[in-house]
């Protein structure tokens, strides 16, 4: 069975960040985030898609300016080969507007490095971006 957690690991420090350094260190050069969401302008059936590590470190600052008393629970990754499934609960507000969702993403991985990020969000309540 394969292990990611170090994979993992350096992936939430850099996403935590939004070093463009680290990112490149642990997504692949051909990197895709497909993102739970559409903007209402283009919508589009699978959600929007980031392409490569420009467009993630664009979307995490713009969540750090938006996003605010986030909270992160109830972590949990397995492992198969090639794919990371994560799952967890995310909280917090969102221009001023409380969130709360569950979330899956799954990470495809290939050489060692997250090809793919698909997310999913389950929201109970209101929603969010």
């Amino acid at each position: 069975m394969a292990d990611y957690r170090d994979l993992m690991t350096r992936f939430r420090r850099a996403y935590g960040s939004a070093d463009p350094e680290a990112l490149a260190e642990v997504l692949a050069p051909e990197f895709e985030w497909h993102m739970h969401w559409f903007p209402n302008e283009q919508p589009e059936p699978t959600g929007k898609v980031l392409r490569g590590i420009e467009e993630v470190v664009t979307e995490l600052q713009w969540r750090k300016m938006n996003w605010t008393e986030l909270r992160y629970a109830d972590l949990k990754e397995r492992f198969a080969p090639d794919l990371v499934t994560q799952t967890f609960r995310i909280s917090g507000l969102d221009q001023g507007h409380r969130f709360e969702v569950d979330a899956v993403d799954l990470y495809d991985i290939a050489d060692d490095r997250i090809l793919t990020k698909s997310t999913y969000w389950k929201q109970p309540g209101a929603s969010a971006r």
